[in-house]
C-alpha cells in the first residue's frame, strides 16, 4: 500500500527544512494535537501512540537538503518505509510531501489507508505553518 501526502509550500529554505526534519524530535510538532500520546523524541528516533497503534520511526537513510528516510521500529505493528521529499522552489521556499510504503495485508489496509493519509496529509500541512 503506497500513500502519497499532498504537497505543501514552506517559507523557508531546502536546508532550513531538511536540518528541521533531520531531528526526528521535530515530528511531535507535526502531529494533531491531543489526538497521539507517549511521546519519545530523539534525534534518530521517536514513538507514540495514536488510535490505540503504537508507532516507532527511526532515520535510515537520507540525500542532503533533498530527502530522509524513516523505517518502522520494531515494536510497531505495521512495517513500512516513509520518505520525506524536500524540493528547492527558491532561495527561501521548498515544497515537502511525504510518502509511505506500508507492506499490510488487505484488511489491515481497509482499517488503516484512511487514517494514515489524513495523518501524513496533516504532517505535510502542519509542515507549512512551524517556525522554523
Amino acid at each position: 500500500m503506497n500513500i502519497e501526502s499532498t504537497k505543501t509550500s514552506i517559507a523557508n529554505s531546502q536546508k532550513a527544512v531538511y536540518d528541521f526534519l533531520m531531528d526526528l524530535n521535530n515530528v511531535e510538532s507535526l502531529l494533531p494535537e491531543g489526538k497521539f500520546t507517549e511521546w519519545k523524541g530523539s534525534y534518530d528516533e521517536c514513538s507514540f501512540k495514536m488510535q490505540g497503534f503504537s508507532l516507532t520511526l527511526k532515520k535510515e537513510s537520507s540525500t542532503p537538503n533533498s530527502e530522509i528516510k524513516l523505517i518502522s521500529g520494531e515494536d510497531s505493528p505495521i512495517d513500512f518505509d516513509l520518505s520525506i521529499f524536500i524540493e528547492e522552489k527558491g532561495q527561501v521556499s521548498s515544497e515537502a510531501f511525504l510518502i509511505c510504503e506500508a507492506r499490510v495485508n488487505t484488511f489491515l489496509k481497509m482499517m488503516i489507508e484512511k487514517p494514515l493519509t489524513s495523518l501524513f496529509n496533516h504532517m505535510s500541512e502542519k509542515l507549512s505553518r512551524v517556525s522554523l
